[in-house]
């Protein structure tokens, strides 16, 4: 029996990237970054990065695995083109740079995709919540309040807006929007969407923005963003402000930072109004931040729950701040012999719509805040 041309690219990619082969199928490594042939490191879910002991023959070698996976996706890969996103078969994310933008030769950057998902328990046991933390989220969803999740990159929050999402009632159209899927539900009513960049001349890129556009067609009562990073960030927070429930996930150091964050991609996407009026967008569309830190002991924790109560125009008329209450923070105390991060989670001030929880049918307020 012939191979197909897509099975024989599928087979020569196989064979170009043997040397990662078993890196790729252990379940334990999240990330793989391919420095040069003789320079290949991972990461594990709990860890940072290690070098471990495997090897191309040549940079030839490596050269050729990376353009393997260029033509395995349709994809230019050369000194015009040095630079590639795509996606391996198994979805996992693949970043590629070689010569003239990168002087070893090649440089991959592996991304796995998680055949599985932590759940609630999973993060109360890791420490990285405590229960009451997950009971206040838990609300914050029940009242389809609009959340964004900030943090550093590998601190956790595309894993915590999975387990947000599993407290979307079944009855609700979920669509989520993503470069590349990483969310997981298990709802009925779940659209799940995914960019798409050309794959020649006469081919378009579907962008982040494009499928927030289409899925307000879909009539869903959520919309959820795994990563707000662009122009799509405009979209979204007209959504919000039109009824749609939704969340998200952005790149902030704090949850106050994450709202300046969201408000400087709006004003990039090239919206003509003033910059009080973009404020005034984001402090009505955003009712939630949930703040989450990698510590250096490669721990993650939920750091803050922020309610944002519109802006202080008492500081300021022309360049009013956010007003920002903490509802819920971890306090971190020491580090131990082993230097493992310790702290205390707090439930601090009570969300302005607690009584607007009390009215949710079958619903039991957590005795923090009865």
């Amino acid at each position: 029996m012939t191979l197909n041309a897509t099975a024989l690219d599928n087979e020569l990619l196989k064979v170009s990237l043997s040397p990662i082969a078993a890196l790729l199928d252990d379940p334990h490594i999240t990330d793989i970054m391919v420095f040069s042939s003789q320079h290949v490191c991972v990461r594990g879910r709990r860890s940072g990065f290690e070098r471990v002991p495997v090897f191309w023959l040549s940079d030839e070698d490596l050269m050729t695995a990376a353009k393997t996976i260029g033509r395995q996706m349709n994809r230019r890969l050369d000194h015009r083109e040095p630079i590639l996103d795509a996606r391996l078969p198994d979805k996992s994310r693949v970043n590629v740079i070689i010569d003239p933008c990168y002087n070893r030769g090649a440089c991959i950057a592996i991304r796995k995709f998680p055949l599985d998902h932590f759940t609630w328990t999973d993060l109360v046991g890791f420490g990285s919540i405590d229960p009451a933390g997950v009971s206040m989220l838990e609300a914050i969803v029940r009242l389809g309040k609009n959340t964004l999740i900030a943090g550093g990159a590998g601190s956790g929050k595309t894993t915590l807006l999975n387990c947000l999402c599993s407290f979307i009632r079944d009855t609700d159209v979920i669509v989520t929007v993503e470069d590349a899927r990483e969310i997981a539900l298990s709802n009925e009513l779940w659209l799940a969407l995914e960019t798409k960049r050309a794959l020649d001349p006469e081919d378009r890129d579907v962008t982040l923005r494009d499928l927030v556009r289409t899925s307000l067609r879909m009539n869903p009562r959520w919309i959820i963003v795994g990563e707000v990073r662009g122009a799509e960030a405009l979209d979204l927070v007209r959504a919000f402000n039109t009824g749609h429930y939704g969340a998200g996930t952005i790149h902030a150091n704090s949850a106050y930072d994450a709202l300046l964050a969201l408000e400087s991609l709006i004003l990039q996407a090239g919206l003509d109004v003033p910059a009080r009026a973009v404020k005034e967008m984001v402090s009505r569309a955003i009712q939630i931040v949930v703040q989450v830190n990698q510590f250096p002991d490669h721990s993650r924790k939920l750091v803050e729950i922020a309610e944002i109560q519109g802006l202080d125009y008492e500081r300021s008329v022309e360049f009013p701040p956010y007003k920002l209450t903490t509802l819920y923070r971890f306090e971190f105390s020491h580090y131990d012999s082993s230097r493992k991060a310790h702290g205390q989670f707090f439930v601090q001030d009570a969300p302005s719509w607690l009584d607007d929880l009390k009215m949710i049918p079958d619903y039991q307020l957590p005795d923090f805040w009865a």
